[in-house]
């Protein structure tokens, strides 16, 4: 039993040991998209929406099936989300393990260790969007291992271990669509065994194929036109394209063989034809390529091991547009489903180099291969702590990106907008030094980022909101222009205008830009910030008729926003329509809605109270005010204005004696020096409100 476990176990602790801290790792860069702010997985039919094109980021309806029951279980906690991308991690690699074994590799032990613990799938294990790749290669190495004993099956069980095996296929496309190394996989197997291509086996792996290039089409058009992999920047001709295929080769090949570094964006490079450098990377794969051919009588295994990492890396290698391309032409999250190619080129290379020098004579040869190989797999678990330190948080993450690669516009720009973010925490919670620090950096960040990129529209933008934080508001007055002329359809530009402008005090150009984003058709996404602006500026400018208009509009748009409709109240109650208003502070205090803090609510308490008892209420309403003003008054039983609501109200019904402890309280107020509080009292009282 334990001889049977023994390695699989070791293979496991291997990759546990190496990804230790990936379950301290938090959310970082697109998990908000994902996971955290993603609406699907927060609804409760969302396991259904999921598999709609269009209602995720991208179509990958079994990673978001996860995600789904993850936080039905979980809620938002990261480790289970990382814990189960370690397990995949692992998962994968005994299964290279089973796969290999079944197909006489030797070494497939060390194989498997290396790809669990090198440092080069820490990207996509540590990284929790990138439950794609560990799930995806989870399915597709299943699917490989149950293809191999579906040829090998008694003639009972193949044409069920085939249906599996094409299943797992399915799934590891619907995880992610770089699982369209399969086919090409199960063709390399066959030609390993030396097994005819017949029409039989056409046959078996045509569905393979099929399927595997329609959804690669499918993610290929979603990347265009769903994620935005289109413009100038991705207009490569067909040598570049070539060119670029080949160098990403042999930097991940490279990489792998030599991880002495893991950088979450790499420079991108460009791919200059008129640079005879540029076609070394092409010639080295040539000539690789010839070899392999020219050996393939004597060892099929280095042209089907050069083919198994060129399909595994083809999605990524620059045939295909990927959103990505933008800021880098490499990410070691590309490489992943190639990673297990890689490691069985490098153990089978370091084997086979010790077995010539062992047919040399060379002494000891044995012991150094048997500590060669165990060396490798030990060396990559620091490496791998190393490269997984970066994923604490999304700031640790910017800034050591910046630190490895400081001309990375994305990681400046990104960091910028975390520190603004920040900064806007500091500004709730009346921190002005903390604002004005974080302010700062931001600014110089989104300043190196526009250095860089001047071209991106949320790099000014950036600019625009550290400048406002530090009260330079002119300056960032230029920068939103600067940015709105970049991208004139962003709605969220425009509100930004209409927030510089408004504080600036030039109402009728922020009321113009507050209302184009407001009313925009293609983008209501800003509409609700943007109704805000309009009544800040209704109200700075006394037009109460228009400040009712927009604070209805907010609460159609924010109808559980109870400080919205707090407002409305007191909007119609300062209009004259103090029923109206009753009716919103009504709506406010005892909807399902939340007010923004305790203080919040309690001051459209007294405000509806206030107005309660100096008006006659009907049965309903004169109940719901007792109840609340009682409420109130358990709660402070000390405080003389609340308990003086609860007697107000008691007066207006008629009840003996309310009259006399109103009094009471009027005389302690004044003498007390509370004369506001005692002259509100005595207003109340020379009103004459009685019962009716």
């Amino acid at each position: 039993m334990w001889t049977r476990i023994k390695t699989p176990l070791l293979i496991t602790l291997a990759a546990l040991a190496a990804h230790a801290l990936a379950f301290q790792a938090g959310w970082i860069w697109d998990d908000d998209d994902y996971i955290t702010a993603n609406s699907v997985l927060q609804s409760s039919n969302g396991w259904m929406t999921l598999w709609q094109p269009g209602a995720t980021p991208q179509y990958y309806p079994l990673v978001f099936l996860g995600f789904w029951i993850e936080h039905a279980v979980f809620g938002l906690e990261p480790v289970a989300y990382h814990a189960t991308n370690v397990l995949l991690h692992a998962l994968s690699a005994v299964l290279l393990w089973r796969i290999l074994c079944a197909l006489r590799v030797p070494h497939a032990a060390w194989i498997a260790a290396l790809f669990a613990a090198h440092p080069m799938g820490v990207e996509s294990v540590a990284w929790a969007t990138e439950r794609k790749n560990t799930q995806s290669l989870a399915f597709a190495l299943a699917s490989v291992l149950c293809f191999v004993h579906a040829t090998r099956a008694a003639q009972g069980r193949v044409l069920g271990t085939h249906a599996a095996a094409f299943l797992l296929f399915v799934c590891a496309l619907l995880s992610k669509t770089t699982a369209v190394f399969v086919p090409p996989v199960l063709v390399m197997i066959a030609l390993h065994e030396r097994r005819r291509i017949d029409a039989r086996f056409a046959l078996l792996v045509a569905p393979y194929f099929a399927t595997g290039i329609a959804l690669g089409l499918l993610t290929a058009l979603v990347e265009k036109v769903q994620v935005g992999a289109q413009g100038a920047e991705f207009s490569l001709g067909a040598v570049e394209r070539v060119l670029l295929a080949a160098r990403n080769i042999v930097f991940y090949a490279s990489h792998f063989a030599v991880p002495v570094e893991q950088v979450f964006v790499y420079p991108r490079r460009a791919i200059e034809a008129a640079s005879p450098a540029a076609w070394i990377p092409l010639v080295l794969m040539l000539a690789l390529l010839a070899w392999t051919v020219s050996v393939w009588r004597s060892t099929r295994a280095p042209l089907l091991l050069l083919l198994w990492a060129c399909a595994a890396l083809f999605p990524a290698l620059g045939f295909i547009d990927v959103w990505p391309f933008r800021f880098s032409y490499v990410a070691d999250h590309f490489a992943y489903a190639a990673m297990p190619a890689f490691a069985t080129a490098l153990v089978l290379l370091v084997a086979a180099a010790a077995e010539r020098l062992q047919d040399r004579g060379a002494a000891q040869v044995a012991t150094v291969r048997h500590a060669v190989l165990p060396a490798m797999v030990a060396a990559c678990i620091p490496l791998s702590w190393i490269a997984s330190v970066k994923y604490a948080d999304i700031e640790s993450l910017w800034r050591d990106t910046i630190a490895r690669n400081p001309e990375a516009w994305l990681a400046h720009n990104n960091l910028a907008t975390e520190l603004l973010a920040r900064a806007a925490r500091a500004m709730e919670e009346g921190d002005r030094e903390a604002v004005r620090v974080l302010a700062e950096e931001a600014l110089v960040h989104a300043t190196r980022a526009c250095e860089l990129k001047p071209d991106e529209l949320t790099h000014p933008s950036n600019r625009s909101e550290a400048l406002r934080l530090l009260g330079r508001r002119d300056e960032a007055l230029e920068d939103i222009a600067r940015a709105i002329a970049l991208a004139p359809h962003m709605v969220e530009f425009r509100w930004m205008q209409g927030r510089l402008l408004e504080e600036l005090g030039r109402l009728d150009e922020a009321r113009a830009a507050y209302q184009g984003a407001a009313d925009d058709p293609n983008d209501r996404r800003q509409e609700l910030d943007a109704v805000r602006g309009l009544l800040s500026i209704a109200v700075r400018r006394a037009d109460y008729p228009d400040a009712i208009v927009q604070a209805r509009r907010l609460v159609r748009l924010a109808p559980l926003d109870a400080d919205a409709v707090a407002n409305l109240g007191a909007l119609l109650v300062a209009s004259g329509d103090a029923k109206g208003g009753r009716s919103e502070y009504l709506r406010a205090l005892t909807g399902q809605g939340g007010f923004s803090s305790e203080r919040a609510f309690l001051t459209t308490a007294l405000r509806y109270l206030r107005a309660a008892i100096a008006a006659r209420l009907d049965d309903g309403e004169a109940q719901a005010a007792r109840a609340l003003a009682a409420q109130l008054a358990a709660d402070a039983p000390t405080d003389p204005s609340l308990r003086f609501m609860a007697l107000a109200l008691a007066h207006n019904r008629g009840e003996a004696g309310a009259r006399a402890e109103i009094e009471r309280i009027e005389r302690e107020a004044r003498a007390a020096g509370a004369t506001a509080f005692a002259d509100e009292v005595a207003a109340f009282l020379g009103a004459g409100l009685g019962a009716r």
